[in-house]
């Protein structure tokens, strides 16, 4: 399940060796870099492409405050290794305070649903990113967020934020309630809960996200399951997810994913395939996934990747990579063939 459990990846970090009770700041990344040939692109489109998935640079620290009470701070940006390119601090990045009661952070973040996602996408950051099909709604790292993520209860942990800026391209402008919709606005709100349990080899996360910011974009509640279970050297994965549409269409969203991997030594096989469905309309987006990792240490790895998909899907769009794929043909069809080097530092 590696990184993705909010508990992890904010609450689990902060017992790592560069959070000491002292003010030493930790840098730390990811990058991760891929070419990919790519089938059924537009004309004009160069079907070799050289790609910057979700790669990365973060610092982080905090300070014994006494009393068993911590501060808190991470600042993380994106890096586009290919495009000359980034952001400051426009991943996860946060200032707050840790403690027995658990941990309370503001700044900009993934959401607890979306961190739910991210436990079981067995390609997550490449091109093939089960974003690609089961994003949207609140599957995204929202602004202007306040979070609480409890303390681990013999496996069971929860979390919940609120955002006035779900982040996930809800356009400015006048909603249907006359009310302008921009960061911060009062009709923007989104609130977000997760429930999740994971002990040895199971993981369970339960996931509900709505507001008025999906209001504003035309949504209604985002509920999202998702599961795994780790026998030996094989791990098994699944998810389900359900966003309403509110909006005078009434193209409710479902979605559903299944996955499996089998560890050989340093070499990782897996697999996925997932599909969704619109109501009302003919769209069925899908997509299927093969492809092997190959632990070359504990930081480096290189992988190789096949996926195909169908009713224009845009390969690479979950993952936030430097450049995305859709086909160009009448089914929207799109295939690649990936390879990648990751490094983490």
């Amino acid at each position: 399940m590696k990184k993705s459990l909010i508990a992890l990846a904010v609450a689990g970090a902060f017992a790592a060796p560069a959070f000491a009770a002292t003010s030493n700041v930790d840098v730390y990344g990811k990058l991760h870099m891929s070419v990919s040939m790519v089938d059924d692109q537009p004309e004009g489109v160069n079907d070799l492409q050289i790609t910057s998935n979700a790669s990365r640079i973060g610092f982080k620290g905090s300070e014994d405050l006494g009393g068993g009470l911590k501060g808190i701070w991470q600042i993380e940006s994106g890096l586009n290794l290919d495009e000359q390119n980034g952001s400051v601090a426009n991943r996860n990045s946060f200032v707050g305070l840790a403690g027995g009661f658990g941990t309370v952070l503001l700044g900009n973040h993934d959401t607890p649903l979306k961190l739910v996602g991210r436990a079981v996408d067995l390609f997550g950051d490449t091109l093939a990113d089960s974003r690609n099909v089961m994003g949207g709604g609140s599957d995204t790292r929202a602004k202007n967020v306040v979070a609480y993520i409890s303390p681990s209860f013999s496996g069971f942990s929860f979390a919940g934020a609120y955002s006035t800026d779900l982040g996930n391209g809800t356009p400015s402008g006048i909603n249907a309630s006359g009310n302008v919709v921009n960061s911060d606005s009062k009709d923007a709100g989104v609130y977000n809960l997760s429930a999740t349990y994971a002990n040895g080899p199971i993981y369970a996360g339960l996931a509900y996200g709505d507001g008025d910011g999906h209001e504003a974009a035309g949504l209604g509640a985002h509920l999202r399951v998702a599961g795994g279970f780790t026998f030996g050297d094989a791990k098994i994965v699944a998810q389900y997810d359900s966003l309403e549409d509110d909006s005078a269409f009434g193209f409710d969203y479902t979605a559903w994913m299944i996955g499996g991997a089998y560890k050989l030594g340093s070499i990782t096989l897996k697999a996925n395939y997932m599909a969704g469905e619109f109501d009302n309309t003919d769209l069925e987006p899908a997509q299927w996934t093969i492809g092997a990792d190959y632990n070359l240490s504990k930081r480096t790895s290189v992988y190789a990747l096949y996926v195909a998909a169908e009713d224009f899907v845009s390969l690479g769009s979950g993952a936030g990579s430097s450049d995305m794929f859709i086909g160009d043909n009448a089914d929207g069809e799109v295939s690649a063939l990936s390879v990648g080097v990751v490094h983490s530092f």
